[in-house]
């Protein structure tokens, strides 16, 4: 069977989403599409708006198998997010990687991405900032060509396919097709933004940052400096601006304005954040995937790969230790029982 793979977050699964799954089945020519989604956290290192079990179904009305990138790799920078996605496609045997950018001049990408003294992307500042506000690194891009240096030594086959209608960041909803970040704000105003998503949502189950603040207050105050220290990403005496402003503040969105820099640029600091919620120290290995969803054809395809777990339990817990935590975490703001070990591998018939 014939594979692309697709690493996403799908939050919320939206129109230009299945856009862009049915493009990369048809150019790919591919038998089964595989999403690799992220988990309870995502890259931005904000909480999904819904959780990962609700968005692994709503994926697959157009995708045929859901894993979850590994719950580390799903909150990096871009070359470990990259690295998780590339890691993960060849665990799966995917013969071809499809993904989204707003340049389609792979050449130029492709240059880009190996370009001596390419940006440190660890550094905290923005892209833009570092190389000159160049057109090029729009947030699809950066994360192309960081596909691209991953993938140098895979056997995978790159199939870049360009955004259409939308920028990433566009907060208004002109079209059917609009940007996850402006369904996200219909969704938090509760304004309309039916016509954009290709399965109702039910709102009411959506969370943000805000909720989870308690948690990460508690989290904060229960450390100490040199504890604090060892969190991934706590760089320059981070730990002590974050723990000078916390008392004072009683919200995410102070607390946030507080401690933000010109340096830190929002995304890194939630991402700091979302490490220090989960407690997270050190790059895991990737050596086993867990199945969020599936129908028939994506049964199909695991057969006979022994490192896909369609289901949780203590023979396999450990591998999924982080994934288990951030479910934990998640459901304590979120309300919702579903976690690793009660919630089955979701599964949809689509044959007779």
């Amino acid at each position: 069977m014939k594979s692309v793979a697709i690493i996403a977050e799908y939050n919320p699964y939206h129109n230009g989403h299945q856009y862009h799954v049915r493009t990369a089945r048809r150019l790919a020519d591919a038998d089964v599409v595989i999403a690799i989604m992220s988990g309870q956290f995502t890259q931005r290192g904000a909480p999904a708006m819904f959780n990962k079990f609700k968005r692994a179904e709503l994926a697959l009305h157009d995708c045929d198998l859901v894993v979850e990138l590994p719950q580390f790799y799903a909150l990096s920078y871009a070359d470990d997010f990259a690295y998780g996605g590339i890691r993960a496609s060849e665990l799966l045997g995917a013969d071809c990687l499809a993904f989204g950018v707003e340049c389609d001049d792979f050449d130029k990408l492709t240059q880009e991405a190996f370009r001596e003294g390419i940006v440190d992307i660890k550094s905290g500042q923005s892209y833009a900032r570092m190389i000159g506000h160049s057109d090029l690194y729009q947030p699809n891009n950066i994360l192309a060509m960081q596909y691209i240096r991953q993938s140098k030594d895979s056997s995978l086959s790159l199939l870049p396919i360009r955004r259409i209608m939308n920028h990433y960041h566009d907060t208004a909803i002109t079209s059917s097709i609009a940007s996850a970040t402006a369904i996200r704000e219909a969704i938090i105003n509760r304004q309309d933004y039916a016509h954009t998503v290709p399965v109702p949502l039910d709102s009411d189950d959506a969370v943000t940052w805000e909720s989870f603040f308690p948690l990460l207050k508690y989290s904060l105050l229960t450390q100490t400096p040199d504890e604090l220290r060892q969190i991934y990403m706590m760089t320059e005496g981070l730990e002590n601006r974050l723990l000078s402003h916390i008392q004072k503040q009683h919200s995410f969105n102070d607390f946030m304005a507080a401690i933000k820099t010109k340096r830190y640029t929002y995304t890194r600091l939630q991402r700091l954040l979302a490490c220090t919620l989960l407690n997270i120290r050190h790059r895991p290995p990737i050596t086993d995937l867990r199945i969020l969803a599936m129908n028939d054809t994506g049964r199909r395809y695991i057969k006979g790969r022994p490192h896909l777990h369609p289901n949780i339990n203590r023979q396999n817990a450990d591998l999924f230790s982080l994934e288990i935590k951030a479910t934990s975490v998640y459901n304590l703001v979120s309300g919702i029982k579903n976690d690793d070990f009660n919630t089955p591998v979701i599964y949809q018939r689509t044959s007779s």
